[in-house]
């Protein structure tokens, strides 16, 4: 079988991670590197005996390329990415797809107008304990979805980023709430603010109103312990997992509704329920991901994230950003 021909373009934190993905995937021959930054990219494709170019264009020109993976500052997401999907090369662009819902839908309509596929880096998507809670949530484990609790929090980012937390980092968890419920929320809450940072928002406590489900979202720049965790409730059960470790967690209601006298007995009989743990098969997500892109190409797999989807990401953070603006609960459309 031939291989890909691909490129990445930007080469910093996360696009050293693409390049070493995609320098490991047996279907892909990783043909050039591509950063604004020449020092970086030549350093990169020096450690990837690979070419390297600090122009998009000149590699659009030079090089016959089957894909490109773009993880250039959000605020360059279309542009940069409008150039390949001109020249019919399908593109995997880092999240968030683009800085605001204009810019995305216009992405989106060129992929389409040009049939070239577009897809969106939503990495949590692609990792094995998030597929497995949709799994069981999707089986009816838990019973009734009651509410989901996800906490996304850390230190400040080494490189500043050109959006606020909720479009970089909340991103990530509007997503896969909505992925796991299937739908929208009816309303949205949220409060937020600026601890370290001026022009963009660095912290923020999201409320979404999904009717008979509630989800709260704390995410930010400002705690000094990097935590990744959701846990969800329902009529059946509780689950607990780590989106670092892959570890997920599970808790059997063993309630039942009948009289019993005695604080002690009340304890004995509600306050012990079943836990065990899930065994997840634990593989790198950013791999996962790159996979999907590639075989998506080839035809062998579908994509497992939509630009559609991706979209819906940016419009749900859009209306949290408004939201910590004018202070008030904001109804979806």
């Amino acid at each position: 079988m031939k291989k890909l021909n691909v490129a990445v373009v930007g080469v910093g934190s996360m696009g050293k991670n693409h390049v070493r993905i995609f320098s490991e995937l047996k279907k892909v021959n990783l043909i050039a590197v591509c950063d604004i930054n020449g020092k970086n990219a030549r350093e990169i494709s020096r450690m990837y005996k690979t070419k390297y170019y600090s122009n998009h264009k000149q590699l659009i020109k030079k090089e016959k390329l089957n894909a490109v993976s773009i993880a250039v500052p959000t605020e360059l997401h279309e542009s940069v990415a409008l150039d390949f999907i001109e020249n019919n090369i399908p593109v995997l662009v880092e999240k968030p797809l683009a800085s605001n819902v204009k810019s995305a839908k216009r992405l989106i309509m060129k992929a389409k107008k040009e049939r070239t596929l577009l897809t969106v880096g939503h990495v949590e998507r692609f990792n094995p304990v998030v597929m497995k809670l949709h799994e069981l949530i999707k089986n009816g484990k838990f019973g009734d979805i009651l509410s989901i609790v996800i906490r996304r929090v850390g230190l400040f980012p080494l490189n500043f980023k050109d959006v606020g937390v909720v479009t970089d980092l909340g991103v990530h968890d509007l997503d896969i709430v909505t992925s796991l419920l299937g739908k929208n929320p009816e309303k949205i809450f949220a409060r937020g603010g600026n601890a370290f940072t001026k022009k963009y928002y660095d912290h923020a406590e999201i409320f979404l109103d999904f009717g008979k489900i509630g989800c709260f979202i704390l995410t930010n720049w400002v705690t000094p312990v990097k935590i990744r965790k959701l846990s969800v409730t329902g009529t059946k059960g509780h689950a607990e997992l780590d989106f670092i470790t892959q570890k997920l967690e599970v808790f059997k209601s063993n309630f039942k509704l009948k009289q019993v006298k005695g604080f002690s007995k009340f304890v004995k009989e509600f306050g012990e329920p079943k836990k065990y743990e899930i065994k997840i098969n634990s593989q790198e997500p950013l791999k996962l991901e790159m996979e999907n892109f590639v075989n998506a190409i080839t035809g062998s797999e579908k994509l497992k994230v939509k630009p559609e989807e991706a979209l819906n990401a940016i419009y749900l953070s859009e209306l949290v950003n408004k939201s910590i603006n004018i202070r008030k609960i904001v109804k979806i459309k």
